[in-house]
């Protein structure tokens, strides 16, 4: 006769504290965490010079103290579990509710934005792992703190590098580990941020100023413009069958919304109030992680870094052309301007139109990205600096140089083939440098 044998287990559902959990995530010692309890108790807490009195604290202080190491030695023990979710959605050994795996799951991947900031720039590597205490420092967070910070962008960007980029980033970030698509939509960005290279750390001068609110906004941009949300992005003819500029950005962009353009670019409205430029406020209201959360990828639209990079090939190779481009420039911003700033700026706009043309002929090439940002400021943010323009008036600036390329009368802007696909790249292109432009013209 044959026996079964069955190994039976019962175990009582684990109570977890919110506050201790917190506590552990700072990086505070079980010592440090049971003073910051102790406080939260109030005046019942507190010592008091009556008989019987001290007795009383120390027991809750020693209860407390027992409660805070049982907490931390869990916590510990669940770890292994945070850093791989699904694993902790099905192991039998914690009994803890869905809805607080949730919870938990979700701060434990919380980024800081004092962290982050400090961490961008920098290669995910054991070396940039050794700068952590520096980080630390710099940030006022614990260094168990920055670590687990480092190590989980290291793991999702590990992740993502394993799929070669493919797919839509936040949506596998979201399913991979089980976080929510806002915070997947943040880790989206801040990958997006470390596979380009950007030259953002703070120890570079040129760009110590933004903030981690800054490189935020700048990733949402550039991937809800020129990271197109579509897997069929690689396809397509390298014209645009459309018969309108405003058609063929869209289709160029394929679907994004396309915040930064002027409003004429995104509805059907002829009113002169349509050729304004979208407010910084409304951009960065509008420019978030959640709007780029669709994003296919992290490479640029390849149809548009390439007309860029033809467009200056064909003008630094015509430099009549060049001058022309120019001339019509000045000739739209004449009635507009100041007398002394049309001087200034008459002088440099023809290095303006050059650096901008290699600034996005460059984007053709991954490594030219890095330095996007002080490209910017270089070519074009410090001349209008120089020039004494307002914001409005660099809203102006950035109409001319758009719409004056349009009436250029020259065989590769004619030709049915590639006019209009030239015509929405550079757009496209300088309408996302005015937005980073005027998110920081008041900083450099």
């Amino acid at each position: 006769m044959m026996r079964e044998i069955f190994d039976t287990f019962l175990t009582d559902p684990v109570l977890l504290s919110e506050d201790v959990y917190v506590l552990w995530l700072e990086g505070q010692n079980a010592a440090s965490a049971l003073d910051v309890r102790v406080r939260s108790y109030g005046p019942a807490a507190t010592p008091r010079a009556l008989p019987g009195m001290a007795d009383e604290h120390d027991q809750l202080r020693d209860l407390i103290w027992r409660d805070t190491v049982d907490q931390y030695r869990l916590f510990e023990k669940l770890e292994s579990y945070f850093m791989q979710p699904k694993l902790l959605r099905t192991q039998l050994l914690f009994q803890i509710p869905a809805w607080q795996q949730q919870e938990m799951t979700e701060k434990y991947y919380s980024l800081d934005g004092p962290v982050v900031r400090r961490l961008l720039g920098k290669k995910l590597t054991s070396k940039a792992q050794k700068d952590l205490d520096e980080v630390s420092e710099q940030s006022f967070r614990t260094l168990k703190n920055c670590r687990r910070q480092f190590e989980n962008l290291r793991r999702i960007y590990a992740m993502l590098e394993e799929r070669n980029f493919q797919g839509c980033a936040a949506r596998a970030i979201c399913d991979h580990f089980l976080i929510s698509e806002r915070l997947a939509a943040k880790y989206a960005c801040v990958v997006f941020l470390v596979h380009g290279r950007f030259e953002v750390h703070m120890s570079h001068k040129s760009v110590s100023f933004l903030t981690w609110t800054d490189l935020q906004f700048f990733a949402a941009l550039l991937m809800g413009h020129w990271v197109a949300p579509s897997a069929k992005r690689h396809a397509g003819p390298a014209k645009l069958a459309c018969k309108t500029l405003a058609a063929s950005l869209a289709l160029l962009a394929e679907g994004s919304a396309l915040h930064a353009l002027r409003l004429c670019r995104r509805v059907a409205d002829p009113s002169p109030d349509a050729a304004q430029w979208p407010s910084l406020a409304w951009l960065e209201a509008k420019v978030t992680p959640m709007s780029a959360r669709h994003c296919v990828g992290v490479d640029l639209n390849p149809r548009m870094t390439n007309a860029l990079r033809d467009l200056k090939a064909h003008f630094l190779n015509d430099v009549e052309t060049l001058t022309e481009y120019r001339n019509l420039v000045m000739l739209e911003l004449q009635a507009k301007l100041l007398p002394e700033q049309l001087d200034h700026l008459g002088l440099k706009m023809l290095p303006i139109a050059r650096g901008l043309l290699t600034i996005g002929a460059g984007l053709s090439q991954p490594k030219e990205l890095k330095d996007l940002i002080e490209d910017l400021v270089d070519a074009a943010g410090h001349v209008f600096k120089d020039s004494k323009l307002r914001l409005p008036d660099v809203d102006l600036v950035f109409s001319a140089l758009i719409d004056s390329l349009s009436a250029i009368d020259v065989w590769y802007l004619n030709a049915d083939e590639t006019r209009l696909l030239l015509l929405a790249s550079w757009e496209l292109f300088l309408s996302v440098a005015r937005a980073v432009l005027v998110s920081i013209y008041d900083r450099i």
